[in-house]
């Protein structure tokens, strides 16, 4: 009588298995999803981006003692070069005037004249907005020119300078309104 007892109170005879026991499989589940995830995380980065930043990186790796060289060389030279691309009006539905600027004077301190200077304007971010322009000697080594930049924001400066065999660039990035 005391075994009929107990099944009249509510406890169910043994199916096999414990209560909960599907709950370790909820764990590897999960994992499983994740890895899953993962991996097709993995096969887009792999297929989209091929870690190129640099058109012919072979060849331009080639020429990296010659840039070494030639920014030895260009120490050497002792130029003092100030140059800058200000704002130089409001800006229109045709653009954002600028204008910029380089005065190169010697390691005296003398003004450089007769140099072929030209600027280039970079978008970092966006690419089919480059600028490039001549820049016209003004006198005491101070070289100028304006033009319209099609969109506001950050841009590089790259202003390259050469006559007489030598030759002299530099860049940075600036911020027009």
């Amino acid at each position: 009588m005391r075994a009929d007892a107990r099944t009249s109170l509510g406890t169910a005879p043994s199916s096999g298995r414990p209560r909960g026991w599907w709950y370790p499989w909820l764990f590897v589940a999960g994992f499983a999803l994740v890895f899953a995830v993962n991996g097709v995380m993995i096969k887009l980065a792999l297929d989209s981006f091929s870690g190129l930043d640099t058109e012919h990186p072979y060849e331009r790796g080639l020429g990296y003692n010659d840039t070494l060289a030639a920014a030895r060389t260009q120490e050497a030279l002792g130029w003092q070069v100030a140059y800058d691309a200000v704002p130089a009006g409001d800006a229109t539905p045709d653009g954002h005037p600028i204008a910029v600027e380089a005065r190169f004077l010697d390691r005296d301190g003398n003004a450089l004249t007769g140099l072929a200077v030209r600027a280039l304007l970079q978008r970092p971010a966006v690419a089919g907005h480059d600028v490039e322009l001549p820049l016209v000697e003004r006198g005491g080594g101070r070289y100028v020119a304006r033009t319209d930049l099609p969109l506001p924001g950050q841009w590089d400066l790259r202003i390259v300078a050469g006559g007489d065999g030598t030759s002299w660039q530099a860049s940075r990035r600036i911020l027009l309104p």
